[in-house]
């Protein structure tokens, strides 16, 4: 199964989603489950995840909390969903591998534009 989303330049990005899961089931997507039956009770997320990736590859994970849970339970029948915890590690777990943005970029309180003559400047944050 392939699956296509559109990158932000607007190609086309291409993911072999059987490939990915052969892989994830050769590697245990979990520590001590290594199995193939095991695994099965991953799969649904795994697919999940990867899809999750397309849609929404440009936003860093960490803004995407809420519309995981939500998408998530929207698209898995309540026998096939995980537990939150274990969501979530697999979607960061696909995401990091696909080179997804992990964390929105923060400018940090020393890198903020000094202000200009004539400009009153705002204390530094406590």
């Amino acid at each position: 199964m392939l699956l296509q989303g559109l990158t932000q330049e607007g190609k086309c990005e291409v993911i072999d989603v059987e490939a990915e899961l052969q892989r994830w089931q050769h590697l245990g997507p979990m520590p001590g489950h290594r199995d193939h039956e095991a695994f099965r009770r991953f799969e649904p997320t795994f697919r999940f995840a990867y899809d999750l990736y397309l849609q929404w590859h440009r936003e860093p994970l960490d803004a995407l909390g809420d519309r995981i849970e939500g998408a998530y339970e929207r698209q898995l029948p309540p026998g096939e969903r995980l537990d939150r915890e274990t969501v979530l590690t697999i979607v960061a777990a696909v995401w990091e591998r696909m080179g997804g943005r992990m964390q929105a970029c923060r400018m940090p309180a020393t890198a903020r534009p000094r202000a200009t003559s004539g400009e009153r400047q705002a204390p530094p944050p406590v």
